[in-house]
């Protein structure tokens, strides 16, 4: 079902241009004369506002359907955004995320974030370092920063209070890579950076998914094709523990692959969010 949003391959991968027929954020906010809370949905290496295709109408409704307002979110590649996906601010995304969340229909109090793939670091870096985000749902995640797709060179792929971050480097033309874009399989060249990466380099890269502040939920593949999101899943699972999380998480870990999103997994989620983000949002 995700394959559309998710795509990781190498074809293309230098065609980089804003997509001006795709809205920088399509709102789909309850109108009812109350506030509800906000989830934010964040596509993945691809770029553009994918979820802001009518294809995707129903996926945005599951979240009405559970009394939350949802906005799609555009981060690179639409028309007011940066045609590259490098260095991008995070100071930035979660302007306007905090934005959306002043709308009188939005209980600014309880706003997650939702991400695919790239947005999945995306997710959970916006989490870990902007308190006003206080829900995360991860699919297919990562634990740490990587380098920026669609750019030959090794670049962060984000930027915090003026400050690249720093990444674990899979360089888009190593062979790994590139026999990947023959195979479909990227998860080797992804794993062979990790061992390569000294603990240091891990440990600077790591997102601190423990300065969350409020619940997280990871669905991750155990044959994951493009990313081994299972494994870095666990490692995220493992920094929680360690940190006495005092936050809900739980981790969805899918037998299957990288685009093995599908209805079923979606209605876990949105029991989730019901759980946590709309529940807590009642009391606020």
């Amino acid at each position: 079902m995700m394959k559309t949003i998710m795509p990781f391959s190498l074809v293309g991968l230098l065609a980089a241009c804003s997509n001006t027929t795709i809205p920088d954020v399509k709102r789909q906010f309850i109108d009812d004369g109350q506030t509800h809370p906000l989830v934010v949905v964040l596509g993945g290496s691809e770029g553009g506002n994918t979820l802001a295709n009518p294809q995707w109408k129903p996926f945005l409704d599951g979240f009405n359907d559970i009394g939350v307002s949802v906005a799609a979110l555009g981060y690179y590649g639409t028309e007011n955004t940066s045609s590259s996906a490098a260095e991008l601010s995070l100071d930035d995304i979660a302007k306007r995320i905090k934005a959306l969340s002043a709308d009188p229909k939005i209980n600014p109090n309880c706003v997650a974030v939702y991400g695919f793939s790239k947005g999945a670091e995306l997710a959970l870096l916006l989490g870990a370092h902007f308190d006003e985000i206080n829900h995360v749902v991860s699919v297919m995640p990562s634990h740490v920063s990587w380098n920026a797709v669609k750019t030959l060179s090794s670049r962060s792929s984000w930027m915090l209070s003026g400050n690249a971050l720093d990444y674990i480097d899979a360089p888009l033309l190593s062979w790994k890579m590139q026999k990947g874009n023959v195979t479909g399989e990227f998860t080797p060249a992804f794993e062979a950076a990790l061992a390569e990466a000294t603990p240091e380099a891990i440990a600077a890269a790591r997102i601190p998914v423990e300065n969350t502040n409020g619940p997280v939920l990871l669905v991750s593949a155990k044959h994951d094709e493009i990313w081994p999101s299972y494994k870095m899943a666990g490692y995220i699972e493992a920094d929680l523990r360690e940190a006495s999380f005092s936050h809900p998480f739980k981790h969805i870990a899918l037998n299957s692959g990288h685009y093995s999103f599908n209805k079923k997994v979606q209605t876990e989620v949105n029991q989730f969010l019901s759980e946590t983000l709309v529940a807590r949002c009642a009391n606020k």
